[in-house]
């Protein structure tokens, strides 16, 4: 990990807050910010993997994979969310 890991997951996780907030419900946002975080470091991996770090593509690999984390992630603290009122 060089200087560049730990900058590049500060925006995947606002990302996934903001999906988090559209989803709806405080786990939503929570479980949304976990996925954004995951899909951000696997993103940073990815483009490190392909030495496409520094440029645009990494940039754009970076909102992709937490936007898909952060979806992820918020549609299951949604559901399981739902499934908890259900039982209740």
């Amino acid at each position: 990990m060089d200087d560049h890991f730990w900058p590049s997951l500060y925006p995947g996780i606002f990302i996934a807050v903001m999906i988090g907030f559209a989803t709806g419900g405080i786990v939503a946002i929570f479980t949304g910010a976990l996925g954004g975080l995951i899909g951000s470091i696997a993103a940073y991996f990815l483009t490190v993997w392909l030495g496409l770090t520094d440029s645009a593509v990494s940039l754009a690999v970076l909102i992709a994979g937490a936007s898909a984390g952060g979806y992820a992630g918020a549609k299951i603290g949604a559901k399981l969310l739902a499934r908890r009122s259900e039982e209740a």
